[in-house]
């Protein structure tokens, strides 16, 4: 498993990197077999021949091409293509044409042939190596390899087809005047947003200019610059920078003419920097967002429900490539937000969710209960009264447009009853094109709310709790006095079962004899705090008929 990670990594740098291009002091033709073999640039617009019968087709074999550098200096090389070929000899040629060709540009061609002395020495069909490196060619340019015979025999020719390495390629880039940038290192001081900036690998004789950039078609500068000078060892620098959008980009390039100029963006990763850049203007109620790089993204607002999900409101989609994104007649509010789609994902910015907002609303005034719009700016709502179909459906029963000057509330003119279940109250701007719409549910009839056109509505709330109240009352009032009654009985019947009346002939409480009644029993036992025993003097007659008129009375109740 390591060595198949280890591989991977090496064809990864490899690919990046590039391949590693040779370098060379010198650049020439060179022949096998001995051959002091010759070139020189040549021209040619002639046509080619036939070949004669005993002439082989296949003189060419082994044909490569590649790239090497041939350097002054360590910062002086110059891009070069390395022909290798095998020829076939035969005493009808005498050398070979090197031919590069490139797009916009004249074909270039070198020959390379064999003195008469040296072409004594070879036998015919003997191959001979033959390589040239001094075919210059342009970083990065797609080259055509043209190899003929000399003299040029038709239907005998070897084409070849190279990509010369760009300034990508880590040796073309550190060697190759017209690729040397410079390295750009940085350190970022957030908290005085400031950037450390140091610079290696640039070319030693030069000056060299430092800038911070917005990156798009092009770089535009910002207004800090800096120029490093060549005779200063220490090549650094500090920038300031106002914010960390990803396009912000620290450029650098070597002072002479089209020099190559390397950026490095620090904060390339902070995407959501960009949707910052939103601005409100009161009076007129526009919004409006100008991103600080160049994006492609869409635009779109949205109102923002609970749970995080954002609605797009409908006819606000735009598609930003530049410039500026407006939207006029907005009614701002909390909950209205901007939602910002691109290739790497999906932002929403709620840019009144901070602030003195929103600029209506509705209150219920406790002194003279009533339903009441108040705004800070003049307005036209629409008000309405709905019935709920869904969790989020609300279905409008009646509506109400409502003119609301600065700082007047408004009782708006509703005719439903909002204490019936279900009901709820819907409010929005009328004079603007985009805004929210607010529903208001659930509302307290527990509150004595007073709506023209519906005031009974509360009264059929409480009216119904008022009248429990009172039958509780008298019932527990009833039961408080029988139950007195009861206690009053059964502590005279306790009373009285310890007591006794005297009678006419004994000295004792008995039943009488003779005439017996409800009255003797009552008359003996109202007998609470008189003694009984055989010693006690006799009632007299008029005495009990008091006694007994006072009872009967009691439970005539």
């Amino acid at each position: 498993m390591k060595k198949v990670v280890f591989l991977l990594l090496a064809f990864y740098s490899s690919r990046v990197q590039g391949e590693r291009i040779e370098k060379i002091e010198q650049c020439g033709v060179h022949c096998s077999q001995g051959l002091r073999c010759k070139a020189k640039s040549h021209v040619s617009f002639g046509f080619c021949k036939k070949p004669p019968d005993s002439m082989s087709s296949d003189v060419f074999t082994n044909t490569s091409v590649s790239t090497v550098m041939r350097c002054d200096s360590s910062q002086r090389c110059s891009v070069h293509l390395r022909v290798s070929t095998v020829l076939q000899i035969s005493e009808h040629i005498h050398g070979i044409y090197f031919c590069t060709f490139a797009a916009g540009l004249m074909e270039r061609c070198r020959i390379v042939n064999f003195p008469k002395t040296q072409r004594a020495k070879l036998v015919d069909k003997q191959k001979v190596n033959i390589q040239d490196d001094c075919l210059e060619v342009g970083v990065g340019q797609d080259m055509h390899i043209t190899l003929k015979t000399w003299p040029w025999f038709c239907d005998m020719d070897v084409f070849r087809l190279h990509h010369a390495p760009d300034c990508s390629n880590m040796d073309i880039r550190r060697s190759v005047t017209e690729c040397i940038t410079g390295r750009i290192h940085y350190e970022v001081d957030v908290e005085r947003k400031e950037l450390a900036v140091s610079v290696s690998e640039m070319l030693e004789d030069r000056d060299y200019h430092l800038r911070l950039c917005h990156k798009g078609f092009l770089c535009t500068g910002t207004g800090e610059h800096v120029l490093l000078k060549k005779e200063n060892p220490l090549k650094n620098a500090t920038l300031k920078y106002s914010r960390p959008v990803p396009c912000l980009c620290i450029e650098g390039w070597s002072v002479m003419t089209d020099a190559p100029r390397v950026q490095v963006c620090p904060f390339k990763h902070r995407v959501e920097e960009l949707w910052s850049g939103i601005a409100f203007d009161p009076v007129t109620g526009t919004l409006s967002w100008e991103a600080a790089c160049h994006i492609n993204a869409v635009v779109s607002l949205c109102e923002l429900h609970d749970g995080g999900m954002c609605e797009d409101l409908a006819h606000s989609h735009q598609t930003y490539v530049k410039g500026k994104v407006t939207y006029s007649a907005v009614d701002p509010h909390p909950r209205l937000c901007m939602k910002f789609k691109t290739e790497a994902g999906v932002w929403v910015k709620c840019p009144f969710s901070e602030g003195d907002f929103p600029v209506w609303y509705l209150e219920v005034k406790e002194s003279q209960p009533q339903l009441l719009v108040t705004s800070r700016v003049r307005a036209s709502l629409s008000v309405s009264t709905c019935s709920r179909t869904g969790s989020d459906m609300c279905e409008n029963t009646h509506t109400s447009l409502v003119d609301v000057e600065k700082f007047k509330p408004v009782q708006p003119n509703l005719t439903m009853d909002l204490c019936q279940p279900g009901y709820c109250i819907k409010a929005k701007r009328a004079d603007t094109e985009y805004g929210i719409t607010i529903l208001y549910c659930q509302l307290p009839c527990s509150l004595p709310f007073e709506y023209a056109g519906a005031s009974t509505g509360w009264l059929e709330c409480v009216v119904p709790l008022a009248a429990i109240l009172a039958m509780a009352i008298v019932m527990a009032t009833l039961v408080m006095a029988i139950a007195m009654t009861v206690y009053q009985f059964k502590s005279v019947s306790k009373a009285l079962d310890n007591v006794s009346l005297p009678g006419v002939h004994t000295g004792s409480c008995s039943p009488m004899t003779g005439k017996s009644s409800l009255e003797t029993e009552l008359a003996c036992k109202a007998c609470l705090h008189v003694p009984c025993h055989s010693g006690s003097p006799q009632l007299r007659h008029g005495d009990k008929s008091n006694l007994l008129e006072g009872f009967t009375e009691h439970f005539e109740v």
